[in-house]
């Protein structure tokens, strides 16, 4: 069995990946193309299969993704083709499991171990850019429903870091209404101010710029950050046991080194001690 290609770049960085898992087959030049011939292909099948397998996966796939980003979608800035690959792959590794949920898995290994034993079974010369393009057809179609997913999320995180970056600009020129504020996320959420004291509604109210929600209604959540925004405190004490939920990114985005995260635990702590002073 012969593997054909164009490039004598897709050549070599097939040999040297197949090098790197073991297999030490070598390619000639014939009519301008390049062909990879399988000596051990009895012998050592199953590690052709994977190694193949592989090499699509992390060559081909992301250079096919690469080039349609560019000519089909118009993204012309290599970053941010680099971004929304990333996306891609963390989706494949199973990092992004929930943008996966929204398109349903695809059975990956099924699908290419599948035509990759067709093509190591084929007894000719097979042209390597004709077997992804014809024969992995429908993988990459599936590949396309992960990548209309990455690319919705890619321009999801641009819109809220251009919406964290618009509260830091307003949050840098806004006076310091209160130089710490202690707030205990938990239902209902609490704010004390530095001498541990529950802030009521009303001195709340007082403080609150309405312009945060009426120019940003959707997206300026207004139990915690508009508050925390219009006082623009120097220090933020912040209480919860669940620190990874989204709106802890947001708020540490948003307030970086002004903001500290701390247990539930810590702020009756607090409370016990200075009720005792």
């Amino acid at each position: 069995m012969e593997l054909m290609f164009k490039s004598i770049q897709d050549a070599v960085r097939f040999k040297a990946f197949l090098s790197a898992n073991g297999l030490q087959d070598s390619f000639t030049e014939r009519q301008s193309q390049f062909i990879y011939s399988f000596h051990h292909l009895f012998v050592k099948k199953e590690r052709y299969i994977q190694a193949l397998i592989r090499f699509i996966q992390d060559v081909k796939r992301n250079e096919w993704v690469d080039n349609v980003l560019y000519e089909t979608y118009k993204y012309e800035i290599e970053d941010e083709r680099i971004e929304i690959i990333t996306i891609l792959n963390q989706m494949f590794t199973g990092e992004r499991f929930e943008l996966v949920s929204l398109v349903g898995k695809m059975d990956e290994e099924d699908l290419l171990h599948e035509a990759v034993v067709d093509l190591l079974n084929f007894n000719g010369s097979v042209l390597f850019d004709s077997f992804l393009r014809f024969r992995l057809k429908n993988y990459f179609e599936s590949v396309t429903k992960y990548l209309n997913i990455a690319i919705d999320e890619y321009k999801m995180e641009q819109d809220y870091q251009m919406f964290v970056n618009m509260l830091r600009d307003y949050l840098k020129n806004r006076v310091s209404q209160k130089n710490i504020v202690h707030v205990l996320l938990e239902k209902p959420i609490l704010f004390l101010n530095e001498k541990l004291q529950e802030m009521g509604k009303d001195e709340i109210k007082e403080i609150m710029d309405r312009r945060l929600l009426s120019n940003h209604p959707v997206y300026v959540d207004s139990s915690v950050i508009a508050p925390l925004l219009s006082m623009a405190p120097i220090k933020i004490f912040l209480y919860t046991d669940e620190e990874d939920q989204p709106l802890i990114r947001t708020l540490k985005n948003i307030f970086e080194e002004r903001i500290s995260i701390l247990s539930t635990t810590h702020i009756n702590t607090l409370i016990n001690a200075y009720s005792d002073t």
